[in-house]
């Protein structure tokens, strides 16, 4: 099974640690956003499209954050992270096809996940509690892909959505990791329609722009 990287997962932690106390400070509603651009990553072949008032910053600038690609902030304190983790071993789709219950692989490769990274994230912003939502196996030809969301209930304040798309892309070395923060808010539908829209639009290169996923990330609802 393929292991993941811990200082990586770590670079997450800390980074989403250091976005809670922004997303605090920003508390505007987001409005609608009828236009959209796509960000491309050529290095690491992957896109996605983001409504154009939000702001996006391209990384890594020096030798600091190397492991950080992008990061996306939007008009109501949410904000989408590109983490690229080097995992040192290289998946072909032959070999994960002739891999014995693949399904539970992938299966493990989600709790390892949410075991290293999202209760590292829970422990670090002092949660009281993590939830877990929905857990998506989403892989394709192109790659072992999945998807996970879990909110994070705080003694004060409100609670926090912290959910990502793992992706491993076949013949690489590298996972790309797809994170999302933000307010967790009974009456944000509309806010949440657009993190929805944002996640579905996460693609490998290769992967169609048009065909909708055979499973819908949303984050999750409160517990």
């Amino acid at each position: 099974m393929i292991t993941r990287n811990l200082s990586v997962s770590k670079a997450i932690v800390l980074w989403i640690v250091w976005i809670v106390p922004w997303l605090v400070l920003v508390t505007t509603s987001a409005a609608a956003q009828p236009k959209v651009e796509e960000f491309v990553d050529p290095d690491y072949g992957y896109f996605f499209r983001y409504p154009v008032e939000w702001k996006i910053r391209t990384l890594p600038e020096g030798k600091a954050n190397q492991d950080i690609r992008v990061i996306l902030q939007g008009p109501g304190g949410s904000s989408f992270t590109v983490v690229v983790e080097r995992i040192g071993q290289v998946t072909t789709p032959q070999r994960f096809a002739s891999t014995p219950g693949r399904k539970e692989r992938v299966e493990a490769m989600m709790s390892q996940t949410l075991e290293q990274t999202y209760k590292s994230i829970s422990r670090n912003i002092k949660a009281k509690s993590m939830v877990v939502g929905e857990r998506h196996d989403l892989s394709n030809e192109l790659g072992i892909k999945y998807y996970l969301a879990t909110l994070h209930n705080r003694e004060a304040g409100k609670p926090i959505v912290v959910a990502g798309i793992h992706a491993l892309p076949y013949e690489k070395d590298y996972s790309i990791n797809f994170v999302m923060t933000a307010f967790w808010t009974p009456a944000a539908g509309q806010e949440q329609e657009i993190l929805t829209a944002i996640f579905n639009s996460f693609r490998l290169a290769g992967e169609s722009r048009t065909a909708e996923p055979a499973e819908k990330p949303r984050p999750p609802a409160a517990k």
